[in-house]
């Protein structure tokens, strides 16, 4: 909200806005074998869209790192253990091998695919629900094909469970890359949200 109205209002003693705010991101390639690989980059040396923004280059490795605890990921893969053998993780069993190829490329890309799934919004139709300003009160963010459409305050009374519904009280809200950023940030670290996922 703050940063639209940053962008339309222009105001005096307000620092614009600057490009973006996340300079480090968590991106993907498939390597010469078929594995998925992530690893943290500066956004602005690479071309691609990230998949998760961090303003800070260990924000991004600390989220690298439970990811890889959460989804059974190999260190070496994912860019944080430097070695030409096994990973550390390998050598404590929560590795299942990928490093040395002793996992196949499409048992270790399920895992990560996954990953990838539960952290961008494309084609996405989703209600976010969350609390409000007040104690009777909820905030909502309507995601409708992967694009931040706008948010809306509403009493505990009044239920959501249609985009129609929200549509109706919804603040409207030109969605960018900072947005969703934070939107993912703000997802990834307040796990009590309320996510409707929408039918198509």
């Amino acid at each position: 909200v703050e940063l639209n109205l940053i962008a339309q209002t222009k105001p005096v003693f307000n620092a614009p806005i600057k490009k973006t705010k996340f300079t480090y991101g968590l991106f993907h390639y498939v390597d010469d074998i078929g594995y998925i690989r992530f690893f943290i980059g500066l956004c602005s040396k690479l071309t691609e869209k990230p998949l998760m923004g961090y303003v800070t280059k260990n924000e991004g490795v600390t989220h690298l790192l439970a990811l890889i605890e959460q989804f059974e990921l190999c260190q070496k893969l994912c860019g944080l253990y430097k070695t030409s053998n096994s990973c550390f993780g390998y050598d404590i069993k929560s590795c299942a091998g990928a490093c040395i190829s002793e996992e196949s490329p499409e048992t270790y890309n399920k895992r990560v695919l996954s990953v990838i799934d539960s952290h961008t919004f494309k084609d996405q139709n989703m209600i976010l629900i969350d609390y409000g300003r007040d104690v009777d009160e909820r905030s909502a963010i309507l995601i409708e094909n992967g694009v931040f459409r706008g948010y809306a305050y509403f009493n505990l009374n009044f239920q959501i469970h249609t985009a129609s519904v929200l549509k109706s009280i919804i603040t409207p809200m030109e969605h960018n890359k900072d947005a969703q950023h934070i939107i993912q940030s703000y997802m990834r670290r307040h796990k009590r949200l309320k996510i409707i996922k929408l039918e198509d």
